[in-house]
């Protein structure tokens, strides 16, 4: 493992028989409000209420939508999602990801914040970036997510000067049992967030943002950047080419 790495694992973790609660689902292609409600036992109009859409609307795939007052006797793995189990160098921690009222929850940051700590040194975390991993890891079944590079220190060395790792807001990551593409594919489903596929190092760069923006670097750890042409892209960023990107 790399200098920095660390492994953890993300998955859902078994609730109570009887309880309700608001979870987070990931919209496939081609399903509708109605088909995801039959799948949580919950109205159309309730998933649509929540997420304050319109009744006839179409998700997109990729959109994380908000499933009211799910009972997890009736929804199975599913009310599961949005607690993480993390591993790392044998620690064990356990993140819930987002409190009774549907908010990121203060512990879970402080929770996150250790996990992607470098050494001793660690960054207060970006919630955001933590509401998109727990989405990622639901979306692959709560898969192993090993965590090659979380918080970084700044060194006048580092090839980007003004790098997201530096400012708890970047992440670099690989899923056992998924392909890097697939990876890659499903971040770039997000609007506000960054993601890199480094197909050289093996792994997906993610990090929180103001617009959206993609890429792919060739290069190897420890050498400078070597970005594909943005034309090569399979999906257009709001930017020309990747400005800082990590």
């Amino acid at each position: 493992m790399r200098l920095g790495s660390m492994a953890a694992c993300l998955s859902v973790l078994l609730g109570s028989a009887s309880a309700r609660g608001d979870v987070t689902y990931v919209a496939q292609k081609g399903q509708t409000l109605g088909g995801i409600g039959r799948l949580f036992h919950v109205s159309p109009q309730a998933i649509a209420k929540a997420n304050h859409l319109k009744e006839s609307s179409q998700p997109n795939p990729g959109q994380a939508l908000i499933i009211p007052q799910v009972d997890s006797s009736a929804s199975g793995r599913r009310a599961e999602r949005g607690t993480i189990q993390a591993e790392r160098y044998g620690e064990k921690i356990h993140i819930r990801v987002r409190d009774s009222h549907g908010r990121i929850a203060d512990n879970a940051l402080k929770a996150f914040q250790n996990l992607m700590r470098q050494g001793a040194a660690s960054f207060p975390v970006d919630p955001r970036l933590l509401s998109l991993v727990g989405i990622v890891s639901d979306h692959f079944g709560g898969k192993t997510l090993e965590v090659v590079s979380g918080y970084r220190t700044y060194t006048p060395a580092q090839f980007t000067a003004h790098s997201n790792h530096n400012l708890g807001r970047a992440l670099d990551f690989k899923i056992d049992g998924v392909k890097n593409e697939e990876l890659w594919a499903f971040c770039r489903t997000f609007r506000s967030a960054g993601c890199g596929y480094y197909p050289n190092s093996g792994f997906v760069h993610l990090d929180v943002r103001e617009a959206k923006a993609s890429w792919i670097d060739r290069s190897l750890p420890g050498e400078p950047p070597q970005y594909d042409a943005p034309e090569a892209l399979a999906v257009k960023s709001t930017t020309r080419e990747p400005p800082n990107p990590l």
